[in-house]
Order: structure tokens, then C-alpha cells, then sequence
């Protein structure tokens, strides 16, 4: 059955355009986010990002695939409308969880965009805060948060400065807590149940799951542990808790970005220092990336004009 599921799946995405999907493989813990661009010859062939804006493609036997996660929904897109801002800026940050994956991140930016541009007043500021979280390099978050800065009523200067004070502040042993979680989730989902109780059951990562996961609750993951969920009877875990675990993998997953970015791109507080007189480019919402946010209606799958 799920293989049917995969299979009209599939070719849903595939009658209009490229679909951002995650791919679960059997016997592999690692999931694989890109993009479905078609299904032939019992190959799904996947296009998956890589740094630089470049692409590789990868063909996938469907004997291999377990399930295929469907990350954006047209369905919610498509019931955003433009008097409700709230409703694009609270998916927005739905999808800003799914780090890793390419169309989640996309769409996440689009949305955010959109809803600093139909209530500058409220969701401005925090709307190009939660871009900037999302960037997809050091200058393009640089260029968040300087619109961050343009759209705040009080221009609060703290927010053009250099962003490695605030990962400075983080708890010391986020990375570890976040790493172990991770690990558990992994072999929960392999079904070694020994290895993900030691982990889990840990007192510092049962105090801090539920602040550094989003997808899937604490007391959700014990009951798949303990096999006492529904459908968890026999070891056997249902899919939408298979859903929700591998979704908090990719959450929590860091992002990979050139590490040459980060040294040869100047912060916007270096920019705007009183000793640089040169001339900035204008930031506006409509330019600040390629989406353009008047376009805030998704209609058959694409984003127009009310």
C-alpha cells in the first residue's frame, strides 16, 4: 500500500513541475531532500542541491523507497490569503524548520516576505528576523537584517551587528543535547530500542526535548519507545509518527554552507560604520531576493497578484 501511495504521489508532483519531497530509503536512517523530477523505468530520479547552486541527480530504485514526504503543501498555500497575514508568517516558520530541505526554505522566504510586506507595522521586524535565520549565505542574511533594521520603528542598531554574539549565547550544551537527540530519534526509527532508551531517557535530554524539538513531543517519542502508541503494537511504528521523527531529524540537522562565505563577506554594521562613506545599494522588500512579495495568491501552482 505505501508503495501505491509513493507511486501516485509521485506522479502528482510530477504533472506540473519539480516537487521538494523527502525520500525515505529501507535500511537507510538517512533521509534524502531534493526535488522528484520524474519516475521511469522503476527509478525515481531525484535532483538533490548541492553548495555553489549547483545540482546533482540521483536515481533511486523504487524497491528502495519507503515512503516519500510531501514538505510544502500546495493545499496550504493555496489558502493563504493576503487579509490574513498571520497566515503566511505562521507557515513561514513551519516551514523554516526544515532547514535542510531546498523548496521548504524557498517557500519559507517567499512567505515571510510577503507577510513584512502586507503589515510592514506588526510583522516587518520579525518577519526578516526569522529570514535572516534562513538565510541562504552570510550575505544574503546580511542583507535581512539590514531590512530588519530599515523596518523597525525604534532602528534598534543591535540588529545590524554581528550575529555571532547571539549563536555565542546559546546554552553550552545545545550542539551535544541536539546531537543526542538526533541519534535517538535515528535508532528509534531502526528499531533499536535499547541504544534509543539509553539516549532518550538521559535526565538532561528529557528536561530538554520539547524546547529544542518541534516536530514530535517528548511524550509522543516515549510512547513509540514504549511501544504504546497507537499502531505501535508488535515494535511497528505508524507512519505519521514516522513522519513526524524524521521531519525533527531534518530540523535539527545543521546547515551546510561554504565556509568561504562567512570570511569574505563584510557585516552590515561594518557597512554602515560613520568611516565608510561609499554609497549602499537601496533595500527594498521588492528586491531584497527574487521573490516578488506583491504576488501573494498561489493559484495551480503559481504565486500571482490578488
Amino acid at each position: 500500500m505505501r508503495m501505491t501511495l509513493f507511486i501516485l504521489l509521485v506522479c502528482s508532483l510530477g504533472v506540473s513541475r519539480a516537487g521538494a519531497a523527502v525520500v525515505l530509503l529501507r535500511g537507510d536512517a538517512d533521509p534524502v531532500a531534493g526535488y522528484v523530477e520524474g519516475r521511469s523505468g522503476g527509478m525515481l530520479r531525484l535532483r538533490i542541491p548541492q553548495s555553489g547552486g549547483q545540482s546533482v541527480t540521483r536515481e533511486i530504485p523504487l524497491s528502495d523507497v519507503e515512503d516519500v514526504l510531501e514538505t510544502v503543501s500546495p493545499t496550504r498555500l493555496a489558502e493563504l490569503r493576503p487579509d490574513d497575514p498571520n497566515g503566511y508568517r505562521n507557515y513561514a516558520e513551519e516551514l523554516a524548520q526544515k532547514k535542510v530541505d531546498p523548496e521548504a526554505r524557498e517557500t519559507a522566504l517567499r512567505l515571510f516576505l510577503i507577510a513584512a510586506r502586507l503589515d510592514s507595522a506588526r510583522l516587518g521586524k520579525s518577519s526578516l528576523l526569522g529570514m535572516t535565520a534562513i538565510a541562504r549565505s552570510a550575505e544574503e542574511g546580511n542583507r535581512f537584517q539590514a531590512m530588519a533594521y530599515l523596518l523597525d520603528p525604534e532602528h534598534d542598531a543591535q540588529l545590524i551587528q554581528k550575529r555571532h554574539a547571539v549563536q555565542l549565547a546559546s546554552p553550552e550544551r545545545l550542539d551535544e543535547w541536539t546531537d543526542l537527540i538526533i541519534t535517538g530519534l535515528r535508532k528509534l526509527r531502526g528499531g533499536d530500542y535499547r541504544s534509543a532508551r539509553a539516549i532518550l531517557k538521559k535526565p538532561d535530554i528529557a528536561k530538554s526535548f520539547d524546547s529544542i524539538v518541534a516536530e514530535i513531543t517528548y511524550e509522543e517519542a516515549l510512547a513509540v519507545l514504549n511501544k504504546t502508541c497507537p499502531g505501535c503494537e508488535g515494535g511497528r511504528i505508524p507512519l505519521p509518527m514516522m513522519r513526524k521523527m524524521v521531519l525533527a531529524e531534518l530540523a535539527l540537522l545543521p546547515e551546510t554552507h561554504d565556509s568561504s562565505d562567512t570570511e569574505s563577506v563584510p557585516e552590515w554594521s561594518e557597512l554602515t560604520a560613520t568611516e565608510n562613506h561609499k554609497p549602499l545599494t537601496a533595500l527594498t522588500l521588492e528586491t531584497i531576493t527574487e521573490f516578488d512579495p506583491r504576488n501573494s495568491v498561489f493559484r495551480q501552482g503559481k504565486w500571482e497578484t490578488p
